[in-house]
C-alpha cells in the first residue's frame, strides 16, 4: 500500500473515532441529566460533556471517556445545581411565554407579536448565557453569583462571538433537523462542542493565563477534568 493510501486511511480512522467520541459523549449527557433527575443533572452533565469534548479538540486520546465523564460530573455536581438554577428559570420563563402566545394567537390578539419578541428575545438571551456559563465552568471554578455576572455579561460585550454562536448553532440546528438520524447521536454532544470551541475562543482573548496562550501552555491545552479553584478574568 503506497503512502497515500495509508494516509487516507489514517485520516478516514481518525474521523471515525471521532465521530463515535461524539456519539458516545452525548450519550452520556442524557446518562448524566436522567441520573440527576434533570433538573440537577442537566447542567453538571453538560459541563462535563463540554470538557471531553474540550480535550477531544485538544487531541487528547478518547480511549476513557466514559471514566473521564464520572470523574467531570462528580467533581462540581452541586456547585454547578447551583449555578444552574438562573438558567432553569429563563427556561421556565420561556415556556410560559410560549403557552401565553399560542393562547393568545388562537384568540387573534395584538398581544401576540409582543409576546413573540418576547419570545425570541429571552431564548436567545438564555441559550447565549448558559452556553457561556457552561464553557466558563469548564475552565474556572468561582463563586457560583461571579460565574452569573460574567456568562451574562460576556455575550453582549462580545457580538462577534455571539453572532457566530448564534449563526453556528442555527446551521448547525438545521442540519441535524434535515438529517433526523443524527439528532438522538449527536443532537447535544455537537451544539456543547460548536459552542464551546467558539467561546473558548473568545475566553482565551480575555485572559492572559488561558492555555491557549503559549507561555502558560500545559502539556497540551486540555481541560482539567476537576477545575480547581480559579478566579475569572477581570
Amino acid at each position: 500500500m503506497d503512502d497515500y493510501a495509508i494516509g487516507w486511511a489514517g485520516k478516514v480512522m481518525h474521523w471515525l473515532r471521532f465521530a463515535i467520541a461524539l456519539v458516545l459523549i452525548n450519550l452520556l449527557f442524557v446518562a448524566g441529566t436522567v441520573a440527576g433527575l434533570i433538573v440537577l443533572g442537566v447542567f453538571p452533565a453538560a459541563t462535563a460533556a463540554a470538557i471531553l469534548l474540550g480535550r477531544l479538540r485538544a487531541g487528547q486520546p478518547n480511549d476513557r471517556l466514559v471514566r473521564d465523564f464520572i470523574t467531570a460530573y462528580g467533581a462540581q455536581f452541586w456547585h454547578l445545581a447551583v449555578v444552574a438554577i438562573p438558567f432553569q428559570l429563563a427556561a421556565m420563563l420561556v415556556f410560559l411565554d410560549l403557552v401565553a402566545l399560542q393562547t393568545t394567537a388562537v384568540a387573534g390578539s395584538p398581544v401576540s407579536a409582543v409576546l413573540l419578541v418576547l419570545l425570541v428575545v429571552v431564548s436567545v438571551a438564555t441559550l447565549l448565557a448558559a452556553s457561556s456559563a457552561i464553557t466558563i465552568c469548564t475552565r474556572y471554578r468561582d463563586s457560583a453569583r461571579s460565574i452569573w455576572r460574567y456568562a451574562f455579561v460576556l455575550p453582549f460585550v462580545s457580538p462577534l462571538m455571539s453572532l457566530s454562536l448564534i449563526l453556528g448553532l442555527g446551521a448547525l440546528m438545521l442540519a441535524l433537523f434535515q438529517f433526523g438520524v443524527l439528532m438522538p447521536l449527536i443532537g447535544a454532544s455537537a451544539p456543547l462542542f460548536v459552542a464551546g470551541w467558539l467561546i473558548d475562543h473568545r475566553l482565551a482573548a480575555l485572559d492572559a493565563t488561558h492555555p491557549a496562550h503559549g507561555a502558560v501552555r500545559n502539556e497540551d491545552g486540555a481541560l482539567p477534568l476537576a477545575p480547581g479553584r480559579r478566579a475569572l478574568p477581570a
